[in-house]
């Protein structure tokens, strides 16, 4: 029997016909019961952070958490809202129960599932403490007391839940496609390839989608959340990243998943000698980008649409993110390389991170990894480390020197 850790409990989507906001509710599979911290602490995450996608994992471990203690009879929603969190016993059971039916049949658990478990522990860690915070009450002393007990419960639930995780030892590597690779998709997308069994329309959108990924690192959200008014023109030949909450109170997406740049705002310039821009663009945008229309008993071609996004389905809505992977799956069936959007930013970011690495001049380099963090939208500079760790691996891979006296021998062996 297959197991279904989170399977006693499910999440209900709720969107606002009118604002388009999503929000969850965490309920009893059998009885639509919402649970009551579930409900406050969607309420919490709500005000903090904007991304639906970001909640929603929340709020996954918090189903597991639910899932695990009807398991062993605990009323969850009693203890959290009292501000205890988990005691130690309980959250030990609960990280057994996560690790169960995951460990392989040599008693191992895999790399993957470690990362995963670790996840899961990491955000019930932040959910206790939040509860801890919120809903603790000392008995006795002053309110400053009370503040430094609060303080401490806070620490001891973080110290217990980090206990709990499992060391993963593998680094992590950005994947990337190799050069060959990277030729395969380039001929299997080109529009006078494609265009005979999709039309000149899909396979030139497709093509777009490809080459804005692959020469700017762009992610899928930031593509498909791309407006008209973002691309290059004449007063500013750059693409325009812009987060959501910057695009004004008159932003308004269609999609029932609406697209959402995850990244900081930026502009990203044309640096590609043999680059397909703007010249790609301007094709997509004054021949494709239309929908067929009856005007006066006459078909016509319809070049201006009721929404401002430049990637387009043939029916002229905004192009979703789950036809964006088709085309993806379409890609990863023609070429027979195991792609994915994202393989085309890792992709873009390897090669930039290599380059940078070779330069010999220590400040010129170091100002030139600050401008990768920027071009990726990154907060944190040690979002490149997984490009960084990369490029050391490559050149591990290669014959390692052992310099002596300017030479490549290592006298002392000889």
């Amino acid at each position: 029997m297959k197991y279904k850790p989170a399977s006693q409990f499910r999440i209900i989507k709720i969107s606002h016909t009118e604002s388009g906001e999503r929000r969850f509710i965490v309920v009893n599979r059998e009885t639509l019961t919402p649970m009551e911290a579930a409900s406050i602490y969607e309420t919490h995450l709500n005000h903090r952070y904007d991304s639906p996608g970001t909640r929603q994992q929340h709020l996954n471990s918090i189903v597991y958490l639910y899932s695990w203690a009807k398991t062993q009879a605990i009323n969850l929603d009693k203890q959290l809202l009292s501000g205890e969190g988990l005691t130690q016993a309980q959250a030990r059971s609960f990280a057994a129960w996560l690790r169960k039916y995951r460990i392989e049949g040599n008693g191992v658990l895999p790399y993957k599932k470690r990362r995963t478990i670790n996840k899961i522990l990491s955000l019930c860690s932040v959910i206790c403490r939040w509860f801890t915070t919120q809903f603790a009450r000392p008995d006795s002393g002053s309110t400053h007391e009370q503040v430094i007990n609060i303080h401490i419960l806070v620490d001891a639930q973080k110290r217990m839940w980090k206990e709990l995780q499992t060391k993963v030892r593998q680094e992590i590597f950005a994947p990337d496609l190799s050069d060959e690779q990277i030729k395969k998709v380039e001929h299997f997308l080109l529009p006078e390839n494609r265009h005979s069994s999709v039309g000149w329309d899909i396979a030139t959108r497709d093509y777009l989608i490809w080459r804005m990924a692959i020469e700017f690192g762009m992610r899928i959200g930031e593509i498909l959340a791309m407006r008209l008014q973002d691309c290059p023109g004449r007063n500013s030949p750059y693409f325009k990243i812009v987060r959501i909450e910057e695009r004004g109170p008159d932003y308004f997406d269609p999609r029932k998943v609406p697209a959402r740049p995850k990244t900081l705002s930026r502009q990203l310039g044309i640096q590609l000698s043999n680059t397909k821009f703007p010249n790609l663009l301007t094709d997509y945008v004054s021949t494709h980008r239309y929908i067929k229309a009856i005007h006066k008993g006459r078909n016509i071609r319809k070049f201006f649409l009721p929404h401002p996004f430049l990637l387009i389905a043939r029916n002229g809505n905004p192009l979703s993110g789950k036809m964006a992977d088709n085309v993806a799956h379409k890609i990863k069936e023609g070429t027979g390389v195991d792609f994915h959007w994202h393989l085309a930013r890792h992709a873009f970011f390897n090669r930039a991170y290599s380059a940078v690495a070779e330069i010999k001049d220590r400040d010129e380099q170091q100002v030139k990894l600050a401008d990768l963090v920027v071009w990726g939208g990154w907060q944190d500079p040690q979002s490149l480390d997984i490009y960084s760790r990369r490029a050391r691996r490559e050149r591990a891979r290669t014959a390692l020197h052992l310099w002596q006296k300017g030479g490549d021998e290592w006298n002392a062996l000889n």
